[in-house]
């Protein structure tokens, strides 16, 4: 992320599973972000200093983490949407001499020399593209300046690719003792289509080299989903980590960057296309039945271990809400209730550092109710969340959260803790007690969904009840209040009208009324479609963009213009009138909707933000005679079918 926007909650309602669903593959029409900021709010630029100061000068009580970032990659995988910049070797003198002064820098402040750093990452980019003098140098530094605890997790991430002993010896000989390695897959043919650069044997050759050395424990990622992977493909992938003897293997569901390589490929055809998120759940569940059967432990929605001795800290450090010092351009951290991030970009970065200022940007404050969300996000990590111990927290959470937490034990998502003993799936050690609630595999599958539930849970804890109002005294009968229902039984009746009014007049968000719309009048298609939609539409011609807020409704009538992801935004520029940033990260739902409007029948793609409100809307455009464009209309079904079914 470019930075930490307060991203806003969802309404608890939405993450009801329908009746008749199949808990793994159908629970919810596609996955909801999580993010772990949400609720946070933007602390002005102009505060930055003074706040980072502060928050430098304050001593901590509790252990923390610290993760340092290595913004450069030697080549661009086709899957990843974290590239910055191409790795060039005189680059690496420059690069570690700023790390290391910049850890020397802060490590008198109270913030960092108060208690001991339980375990540090260095992640990327691709750290291990660092020569081996330039990584036992980096990790030099932080041993000899950072208060490292006497059994401090230290992770290389990288990739096998131009790594190899010489430079792994090098990082274990400097204090590195865990290394995790991007392999997304061992097929050859894979591989090659991501970008890759090892063959599986060279692969295989150069992991097993490494587990041989016994110095370090040696973790891999794998990808599920990914295009070409079959079900015989991911099942030798789990075979090979458990023959290559590995430590631990953590198992990520396939995320398409819109607009990035990946996404651009599948629609050009050069690439066949992903698994759709009924196979990807498919995949996981597979998953975790074959790496149990092999011997490996699950500890967390998705990493594995052969043994208590791969301990995972840092990861699950930082679901918990702990400390995190950020070093190096990109990383991020957070302490004391504030979150930042050290600016990414190497020329700004040196240019603020020149000017004696921070470089620092995004900083926000993280939200009253944040021990309660952490609490929920390790809980749904781990397996487990304590429901009384989140009440504790945030007081009324447990009555709020029940209606869901109902629905979703009927739909197979989640069960008491005393009842999943045994069950196959989950993260998964034994637990007892009152108050204990377990994920399903199908639940941990959808965690991103569930913790967006539980967030909206917290959210409607912290509402005012309604009861505790008192009525005005009045001998006036008056007519019931508008509700819900009402506005559901109208739509049923007359989907006509405009949307934002009748949900303001019933007390509900825009999306919820939509939503209410009949079936016949509107399907959704998962947010994550953001990117196919917008890019699929520039082929449309002229059509209405519309934005419509409580105080504007913003009309322009031209063609879609291609867009692109930078800076945290989804920017479209082009030869057209319409033109701007759009947070697309905000987009949790499209709607395709086909109703009257003011009388005409309407075709239009809505795209919703967390708060249940219109981003914007984009509708066929209409011909001169006021009827809709029918070419477009055609379009408009095809894409309706193809992603909301």
């Amino acid at each position: 992320m470019r930075d930490h926007p307060a991203s806003a909650p969802q309404t608890l309602e939405s993450f009801l599973v329908p009746p008749g669903r199949d808990a793994l593959t159908q629970a919810f029409s596609g996955r909801s972000f999580a993010p772990p900021w949400r609720g946070s709010t933007a602390i002005d630029p102009a505060e930055t200093e003074a706040v980072l100061a502060r928050v430098f000068e304050t001593p901590r009580e509790e252990p923390a983490l610290a993760y340092l970032h290595v913004p450069y990659c030697q080549s661009r995988c086709l899957f990843c949407g974290f590239f910055q910049n191409v790795w060039r070797p005189e680059a690496a003198a420059a690069y570690v001499d700023d790390i290391v002064a910049e850890v020397a820098a802060r490590a008198a402040t109270p913030l960092v020399a108060s208690a001991p750093i339980a375990a540090v990452y260095i992640g990327g980019g691709t750290p291990t593209g660092l020569p081996a003098a330039g990584l036992a140098r980096l990790v030099a530094g932080l041993r000899t300046h950072l208060p490292l605890a006497t059994d401090c997790e230290v992770t290389l991430e990288g990739r096998a690719y131009d790594f190899g002993l010489t430079k792994a010896v090098a990082a274990i000989g400097a204090g590195v003792n865990r290394i995790s390695l991007g392999v997304q897959s061992f097929d050859t043919t894979i591989r090659r289509r991501l970008g890759r650069k090892l063959a599986e044997e060279e692969l295989r050759a150069a992991i097993g080299e490494l587990v041989a050395l016994g110095r370090a424990k040696i973790v891999c990622d794998l990808i599920y989903g990914l295009p070409g992977q079959t079900e015989e493909t991911w099942a030798r992938d789990l075979d090979t980590v458990a023959a290559l003897g590995l430590d631990g293997v953590t198992l990520y569901a396939l995320n398409i960057w819109g607009g990035g390589p990946l996404s651009r490929a599948i629609a050009a055809g050069k690439l066949p296309p992903a698994s759709p998120i009924a196979r990807q759940a498919e995949a996981y569940a597979a998953g975790v039945a074959r790496l149990t059967a092999l011997g490996f432990r699950q500890v967390s929605q998705s990493h594995f271990v052969r043994s208590d001795a791969e301990r995972n800290v840092y990861n699950a450090g930082i679901k918990r809400g702990m400390p995190c010092l950020a070093f190096g351009p990109g990383a991020g951290g957070q302490a004391h209730g504030v979150r930042w991030r050290n600016v990414i970009e190497i020329e700004r970065r040196r240019a603020l550092q020149a000017q004696g200022r921070a470089p620092v940007e995004g900083l926000s404050r993280m939200p009253a109710r944040y021990a309660a969300q952490a609490a929920i996000t390790a809980g749904l990590e781990s397996g487990r969340v304590d429901l009384a111990a989140v009440d504790r927290l945030a007081p009324g959470f447990a009555a709020a959260a029940a209606p869901l937490l109902a629905n979703w034990r009927e739909a197979g998502l989640v069960v008491p803790a005393n009842a999943a003993e045994g069950e196959g799936g989950g993260a998964h050690d034994s637990a007892h007690g009152g108050g204990l609630l377990r994920t399903t595999t199908a639940g941990a599958f959808w965690i991103t969904n569930l913790t967006s539930g539980l967030y909206a849970a917290l959210d409607r804890a912290a509402e005012p009840s309604p009861s505790s109002k008192e009525p005005p005294m009045t001998n006036t009968a008056v007519a019931p209040a508008p509700s819900p229902d009402a506005l559901a039984a109208q739509l049923a009746a007359n989907p006509d009208g405009v949307l934002e009014v009748l949900a303001r007049q019933h007390g509900v968000s825009t999306l919820e009324a939509t939503r209410m719309l009949p079936a016949e009048n509107c399907t959704f298609a998962p947010a994550d479609k953001f990117a196919d939609v917008m890019g699929e539409l520039t082929t449309w011609g002229t059509m209405l963009f519309i934005v419509h807020t409580p105080s504007i409704v913003l009309e322009c009538a031209g063609a879609i213009p291609p867009g692109e992801f930078g800076r945290g935004y989804f920017n479209l520029h082009g030869d057209s009138p319409i033109g701007g940033h759009i947070k697309a990260d905000r987009c949790t739902a499209i709607a395709f909707v086909r109703r009257p409007f003011m009388g005409r029948e309407s075709c239009s793609i809505q795209f919703f933000d967390g708060d249940g409100e219109a981003m914007f809307k984009i509708f066929v455009r209409r011909l001169p005679d006021r009827s809709m464009d029918p070419e477009q209309v055609a379009k408009f079904e095809a894409m309706r079918v193809r992603l909301a079914g």
